[in-house]
Parts: C-alpha cells; structure tokens; sequence
C-alpha cells in the first residue's frame, strides 16, 4: 500500500477527492495531517440552487483517533462558498465533521464503540484517545440518550444499591423482560411514591379509548420479597401475577437456618461440638456430598465423613436435625414441585414449620404465610424457565462491574443511559 493509500485509509477519504495532503511527526510523537479537498464543480447553493463561486478556506485542527497510540491532528482547510444571487455563504460537505467540535465524527464513533463494553471507564477511553474524561462524558451525552422499552409480559423488578447518584436515593430500581433480558428503564428511586407517579404517566400517556392501558399488558411480575414492588404490582397490573423470587425465599431459609447452628454452638462447652459446628458450617449446605472419602481426625481420633460428623452433631442437638430436616424439605419442594402442586404441599410444609417449635423459624413461617400467594406463583413457568429474578440479578452483577470500573457514578441520567446502552445488546 502506498503512502498516500495508506494515509487516505486512515482518514477515510477517497483519494480521488483529495487536492493536497502532507504529514509530519512532531518533536512529542504527535502526527499532524495537513489536508486540502478538492472543489466540486457541480456544487450550488443549497438554498437557492444557483451557481456559487469559490471563498477562501476556513482552517479546522481537528482530533482524529485512528492512530491509538499517538495523538493525530487533523489540519483541515475547508473551502468556503459564496452565493451571488442570494448572499448564502457556506462551507464545502466533508467526511471529518459536521459541527463546530474539533473532534472528528471518526472519533466519536470509536468512543462510542468502546463505551458500549462494560469494562471500558470514562478515564481509560479519554487516554486511549487523548481526549479529556470532561469531552469523553460530553460525546457520550449528546449521542446517547436511550428512551424506556415497552413494558413486557412478564416483568422482572430487583434494586441496586447505589448511594452515590446525584439524585436523593440509596437505591436504583431495575425493569427487565423476563423473557429476553432487555433492560425495559432504570430508575432513579425504588420508593414507593416514585415508582406509582412513574407508573402513573404511563398509565396515563397510553391510555386508549376503550381504558387500557400499557399496564395491562403485564401478565407477570417477578420481584424479591419487598413489600413496596407488591403493592405496587397490585395496584398497577390488575391483570398480572405477582412472583416472589424463589432465591430470596431459600436466602431467608439459610439466613434462619444457620441462626439456629450458631445457638446450638452458643449453648455447648463442649469444644469437640463447637469445633465441628464452626469447621464444618458447609456440610449444612443442601448441595454438599455427605458420602466423600473420611479422613482421619485427631480430636475423635477415627477416620471420618461429613455424613458421620452430621450424625455427632444431630446426636448431640436432636433440635438441629428437625431445623436441618425442615430446610432440605422445603428445598426439595422449591426444586421439584410444579404450580399444580405447589399449594397442597406448601400448606403442609407452612404447617410442619409452624408445629416444630423453632423459635429462629419464625420469621421464615410468617414470610411463608406473608407470600404464600406470591411462592405459588413464582412455580409458573413460561418458556421453558420458572418465574425468577436469577436473570435481572445477574444483570446487577455487570451493573455492578460497571460502577466499580468507574469507581462510583453520581450524574444518574449519564448512568442510566450507560447501563441501557451496554446490557441491551441491540442499542
């Protein structure tokens, strides 16, 4: 490839269009382009179609991101048109820019490519381009500014904590469809009087003639156990099925669970139990494998298994195996049961809950009797998949990646947009 190919690739030009071109390499490794288009004998005036004549040259230095790894200026001379007939002046069409920036539309479209991938921070883009962080956050805000998606079938609500935004709030609250993923709006506050006056405007800007609305095309929601997303879901999607997810459910369950290990270890001096109840804490966990190889332990001096030490620990706390029993059967029914059967066995298991005399259970018996409705619904399944909130929760997780990559957010606007435009693939 030719010098002169090689420089017109980079810039984007046809060589055919060029009139002049030189380069030089400043003392600080910095390349500067001097770049003169040729006139086009066919131009006339936009505004009166006549005949224009030639007007001098306007010179733009413009930044230009081609070359990665050094700063490139572009020295444009832009060619002027006078119009006789009507007085229009104006400048000669160009593939550089169209505004008065001296940034070249090259530039803002690489920024805007790399601000797509959640890694990317404000500060890293700005290096790579030798921009400002200031004029990286400028490109991003006049070229991105996403509206809400229409709300789906089937809703999935969840928060972020995010107490940096400049709006008065600790947390942001997240719309997704279920079914794609997309990330429907991101809003500001997950109070209650937020979320009803947003609700309400949709409400109110796409009601028809016949008194539907957007709403009412919810048929599902799917929310973690906050009392505020039930009430509001309620209210607002009369024709919806509320959804507790089942994640947050088991989260209590364990919460209450390990709360009944700690007093049983709180209530022994026997140090050869409180060892075994503080080592050995996994074996608890519902997907842990009792029957491994035993291993040879010095404090009961034989070879032993997890399925062995359960067996000292269930001896000597009879308590701790009816808490550990209740878990695993409320885990087998949250993993085997269907909508169909969920009520019947629910209503037992609420009722062994309530007949086994746990005190640290109570709390997950009132939440059972609190969500009963919303734990049988979360059994739906649609396309292939339970109702749950496992899909918005690992789309916190790349939230989350993106607010610890920039080291905390505090314009919310700015961060909303950025959030809807790298998790939604097709923005």
């Amino acid at each position: 490839m030719s010098i002169k190919n090689f420089i017109t690739a980079m810039l984007n030009v046809n060589p055919v269009d060029i009139e002049s071109i030189s380069t030089v390499v400043q003392s600080d490794n910095t390349v500067k382009v001097k770049i003169r288009l040729k006139s086009d004998p066919a131009i006339k005036c936009p505004f009166c179609k006549q005949p224009v004549i030639k007007n001098g040259f306007i010179s733009r230095t413009l930044t230009h991101s081609t070359l990665v790894n050094r700063k490139c200026i572009i020295v444009y001379d832009r060619r002027r048109y006078l119009c006789k007939s009507c007085g229009l002046s104006f400048c000669e069409d160009n593939p550089f820019i169209n505004t008065r920036e001296s940034i070249t539309l090259e530039t803002k479209i690489n920024v805007l490519k790399d601000l797509k991938k959640v890694a990317n921070t404000y500060t890293s883009i700005a290096e790579r381009y030798n921009l400002s962080v200031t004029k990286i956050q400028r490109i991003f805000d006049k070229s991105v500014n996403i509206k809400r998606k229409t709300l789906p079938e089937v809703l999935s609500i969840d928060e972020h904590y995010f107490p940096a935004s400049n709006f008065d709030s600790l947390y942001i609250c997240i719309l997704m469809d279920f079914k794609t993923g997309v990330i429907v709006d991101v809003l500001p506050d997950r109070k209650k009087a937020y979320i009803s006056q947003y609700l309400n405007n949709i409400r109110n800007a796409t009601l028809d003639l016949h008194n539907k609305s957007e709403l009412d095309n919810v048929k599902y929601v799917s929310i973690d156990l906050y009392e505020n997303y039930r009430d509001l879901s309620h209210i607002y999607f009369p024709y919806a099925k509320v959804c507790a997810d089942s994640f947050h459910v088991l989260e209590h369950l364990t919460k209450d669970f390990h709360m009944v290990r700690l007093r049983c270890r709180r209530n022994t001096q026997d140090e050869n139990i409180q060892y075994l109840l503080t080592k050995f804490k996994s074996i608890f966990n519902h997907d842990t494998y009792l029957d491994n190889t035993p291993k040879y332990n010095k404090r009961f001096k034989r070879y032993l298994n997890y399925r062995d030490i359960l067996t000292i620990l269930f001896d000597y706390f009879p308590e701790l195996k009816k808490a550990y029993d209740l878990k695993e059967t409320y885990i087998q029914f949250n993993n085997t049961a269907s909508y169909d059967t969920a009520r019947t066995t629910l209503t037992g298991i609420i009722k062994s809950f309530a007949d086994s005399n746990i005190k640290e259970y109570d709390e997950f018996y009132n939440m059972l009797i609190n969500w009963y409705e919303e734990i049988i619904n979360s059994f739906i399944i649609i396309n292939g998949r339970r109702i749950n909130n496992s899909y918005i929760e690992s789309r916190n997780n790349q939230i989350e990646r993106l607010i610890y990559n920039a080291r905390g957010f505090v314009n919310f606007k700015r961060t909303r947009n950025r959030i809807l435009y790298c998790l939604n693939k097709k923005v």
